[in-house]
C-alpha cells in the first residue's frame, strides 16, 4: 500500500486557502493508493459552529472532485452538520469521488470544550483500500486503547488523523507505537504543523509504525507530503509467527 501523508500548516478557519494548499502539494505527486489529510484540515481545530457543513457542502465537493481527478482515494477530516451539533469526522472518498466511509470522533477533548460544541460518535468504522482492511480514529481517540482493540482483528492498517500539539508530542509518539505493538497493525499518524488561531503550536511528527512497533518514518515540523509503503505480507508473517491476538480473552 503506497501512501501520501499530507502534513499541513493549516490556515485558521480559511477553507479556500487550505484547499489551494492541498492541491498545490499533491498535484505533481506520483500515484498513491491513498492520500491522507489531518483532522479538520480545512479549518484547524476550531469549535466555531458556523464552520460545520451540510452534506454536499464545499469541502465534500472539493475532496470528491480532487479524488476523482487524481483517481486516488482520499482520507480527510472536517466538520459536518447534523440535526443537533456538528460532528468531527474522518471521511474516505473513493477514486471515483464517492464517499465510502464516515467516522465520527468518539472521544471528544473536554479540555478544550470539544464535548460542549460537538456531538460524539459511537462506533468505529471499517473500509478497504485495494482490498486491504483499514480503520481510522481521530486525535484524542489515541489515548483510549479500547477502541483500537475493537477493530484490531479485522484490520491491517489503522489511521490516526490529528491536530496534536507540540507540548504533548512525546505522548503522540509513544501512544502510536503502543497501538501498533498491542494490535499488530500498521499505525499511520498524520498530524498538522504550524500555529492555530488559539496560539497552539503543532510540530508535525507524522509517523508510521509497523506491526512490530518499528518506526518506519517520522516527519519533522515542516509542511509537505510524506510518502511511505506498507508491506501486508510482512504483517501477515508477524501475526502468524506471533499469534498474540488469538489469545485475547476480552
Amino acid at each position: 500500500m503506497k501512501l501520501g501523508l499530507i502534513q499541513l500548516d493549516i490556515i485558521w478557519e480559511n477553507k479556500e486557502k487550505n484547499f489551494q494548499k492541498v492541491e498545490s502539494l499533491i498535484r505533481n505527486e506520483e500515484k498513491k493508493d491513498l492520500i491522507v489529510l489531518p483532522e479538520m484540515f480545512n479549518t484547524g481545530f476550531s469549535m466555531n459552529p458556523l464552520l460545520g457543513e451540510e452534506e454536499g457542502g464545499r469541502t465534500e465537493k472539493f475532496l470528491s472532485g480532487l479524488s476523482s481527478s487524481l483517481k486516488t482515494p482520499i482520507l480527510a477530516g472536517y466538520m459536518i452538520k447534523r440535526k443537533g451539533k456538528n460532528e468531527n469526522v474522518a471521511r474516505v472518498f473513493s477514486e471515483k469521488g464517492e464517499i465510502i466511509a464516515t467516522y465520527s470522533k468518539i472521544h471528544l477533548f473536554s479540555l478544550l470544550q470539544e464535548d460542549k460544541f460537538l456531538e460524539s460518535g459511537n462506533s468505529p468504522i471499517f473500509f478497504q483500500i485495494n482490498k486491504i482492511p483499514c480503520s481510522v480514529f481521530i486525535c484524542y481517540d489515541l489515548r483510549f486503547p479500547e477502541v483500537f482493540r475493537l477493530v484490531s482483528k479485522k484490520v491491517y492498517v489503522i489511521f490516526v488523523i490529528a491536530n496534536w500539539p507540540a507540548s504533548r508530542i512525546d505522548h503522540w509518539k509513544t501512544l502510536l507505537k503502543a497501538r501498533a505493538i498491542e494490535n499488530q497493525v500498521y499505525i499511520v499518524g498524520v498530524n498538522r504543523t504550524g500555529m492555530d488561531g488559539n496560539g497552539i503550536v503543532y510540530d508535525g511528527n507524522s509517523s508510521v509504525y509497523d506491526p512490530w512497533g518499528k518506526l518506519l518514518l517520522e516527519a519533522d515540523e515542516k509542511e509537505g507530503v510524506i510518502n511511505c509503503s506498507l508491506d501486508m505480507e510482512y504483517l501477515q508473517k508477524i501475526r502468524k509467527n506471533y499469534p498474540f491476538l488469538d489469545d485475547m480473552k476480552f
